[in-house]
């Protein structure tokens, strides 16, 4: 007779990843149909359906799934957002994230056929488009501008401005700025520093919108270039650099030393980076963002402690690194101070 086989583990957790890609299936379909602009106050779904065009039956099928992720809540036949939703997706405004979410959904939702493809052959000549594309660099950043003054910005200010030396700042470089917005933000809130945003010069184009938006033009400029191999300025009392090492490559001693020289006496240098651990296997959330490059061979991830060792090998006197929760899974932040 055939024995009951004998279980050790319970395959819940398993079970709920093979879930995972329908629950974030339903989260961009709400986001493409509208419906969470459509429910700041409570709605019925038959004021849904005639508001948004749609199906009766699968409409109330939708908006109850919507409502077991979390998403939305129900009462009495009716709906409506629960305050993260309603506060990132609702009204397309300075941290709307719809847009964001709709293009990172195309980056982060890789086939399991597209995946045992790259895992079997490599990446060959993938189709992923190139990394080093300028209209690439300029349309992500557009894209980027909500999802950083959605809480990243506010963050990187947190930080920054609880720094002893604060106070004194008076001339900030935001290295590899990007959309501008940590820089400009940044610089907004001090009393009087000035700053030098430096990053491509497609990408600056982004950048010199975020500054004309706040009506900083005055105290930030932007400056086109390579940070490998071109000069990056100097005389400055902070440097900021956020994501954007990673792209440094064989030449992250090189562009560290190039911070340190441009630092005054006294000066602060601020990297916030992921920092993969346990065998660059965990955080999740770092793990999955950079699974597509990898696998088509540009694997940026950084590893913890990397840039904190560059940093003492490059000549700072001291260098603190700490974990700070995001919104995007948890980073490191590396704070290396050169000598007065």
């Amino acid at each position: 007779m055939k024995n009951i086989p004998e279980v050790k583990n319970d395959f819940g957790k398993l079970y709920e990843k093979l879930l995972t890609n329908q629950e974030k299936n339903l989260f961009i379909a709400a986001i493409e149909l509208g419906i969470f602009q459509e429910l700041s106050n409570w709605k019925s779904t038959e004021e849904l359906v005639k508001k948004l065009n749609i199906n009766q039956k699968n409409a109330e099928v939708f908006l109850n799934s919507l409502v077991s992720l979390d998403l939305i809540e129900k009462k009495n036949g009716s709906f409506k957002n629960l305050p993260a939703v309603e506060e990132f997706f609702a009204e397309k405004n300075d941290k709307y994230l719809g847009d964001s979410f709709l293009s990172y959904y195309d980056y982060y939702n890789m086939s399991s056929t597209q995946i045992c493809e790259l895992v079997r052959n490599g990446p060959g000549d993938g189709e992923m488009p190139n990394i080093n594309s300028e209209d690439l660099w300029t349309e992500h950043a557009r894209l980027t501008v909500n999802f950083l003054r959605a809480g990243m910005a506010q963050l990187a200010i947190r930080h920054v401005s609880s720094l002893p030396e604060y106070p004194t700042f008076r001339r900030m470089l935001d290295l590899g700025c990007g959309t501008g917005v940590f820089g400009t933000l940044i610089t907004m809130n001090h009393p009087s520093m000035k700053a030098v945003l430096f990053d491509r010069p497609a990408v600056l184009r982004v950048a010199q919108e975020v500054i004309d938006e706040y009506e900083m033009g005055d105290r930030v400029q932007v400056t086109g270039g390579d940070y490998i191999c071109d000069p990056i300025g100097e005389n400055y009392d902070l440097v900021w650099a956020s994501e954007t090492l990673n792209f440094a490559g064989e030449h992250l001693d090189t562009v560290i030393k190039k911070i340190f020289n441009a630092l005054n006496p006294g000066g602060v240098y601020v990297s916030l980076s992921d920092g993969m651990t346990d065998e660059r296997t965990k955080p999740k959330e770092m793990i999955m963002g950079t699974l597509m490059t990898a696998l088509y061979g540009n694997d940026v991830g950084m590893s913890e402690g990397v840039i904190a060792n560059a940093m003492i090998k490059s000549g700072f006197a001291s260098v603190q690194s700490r974990t700070v929760k995001t919104p995007i899974g948890e980073m490191v932040m590396d704070i290396a101070r050169k000598s007065s």
